[in-house]
């Protein structure tokens, strides 16, 4: 039996709304924004995150948002981050939905005062859940597929005054041009 175009239209929506959200979850980590990356998950939500370089020493199992500050706290030692989320695969079951997104994270830190280039590719495994009309994550796993760590590569020009322009807080220029998300 086919779909009506109703049915059709509400699953686009659907697939959108949770697109974004894993994209607002992307841009919390890269400008250290706390309250956008606990806004993606419901109060209940687990995270469940290993570090994919001291996986012995990082693994965190539990509440979402008990995990923003710890999450916010290892980002704010780094100088530059910046994630890709892509061919995001979502599979919807009334107010559930299940996804997987790529996602590629570039990160630059200092060790002994040596920019440091780290490059993580893996992928993201959502549960997400609609509850009165809005979509927020339920759980959230991510397994990494590579990772490479290298000597900063970057080329500067002595006339750049401020070689990382991007700002890890509501400073960063792009906070003028999208309004501060609104809670979701």
């Amino acid at each position: 039996m086919s779909k009506s175009i109703e049915v059709k239209v509400q699953e686009l929506w659907d697939k959108s709304e949770i697109t974004e959200i894993m994209y607002k979850f992307a841009r919390s980590l890269d400008r250290v924004d706390g309250e956008l990356m606990q806004s993606t998950y419901w109060e209940d939500a687990i995270e469940e995150h290993q570090d994919p370089i001291y996986p012995e020493q990082f693994f965190y199992n539990g509440n979402a948002h008990t995990f923003v500050p710890i999450a916010m706290k290892g980002f704010e030692t780094l100088k530059v981050s910046h994630h890709r989320i892509a061919n995001p695969i979502i599979e919807l079951d009334g107010d559930i939905a299940r996804a997987e997104a790529y996602v590629y994270a570039y990160h630059i830190h200092e060790e002994d005062g040596i920019d440091k280039e780290g490059i993580l590719l893996g992928r993201h495994h959502f549960i997400f859940e609609k509850r009165e009309d809005v979509w927020k994550i339920k759980h959230r796993s991510t397994i990494f597929d590579s990772n490479q760590n290298q000597d900063g590569t970057a080329i500067w020009s002595d006339n750049y005054s401020d070689k990382y322009r991007s700002k890890r807080n509501y400073s960063d220029d792009s906070y003028n041009y999208i309004e501060k998300e609104k809670k979701l």
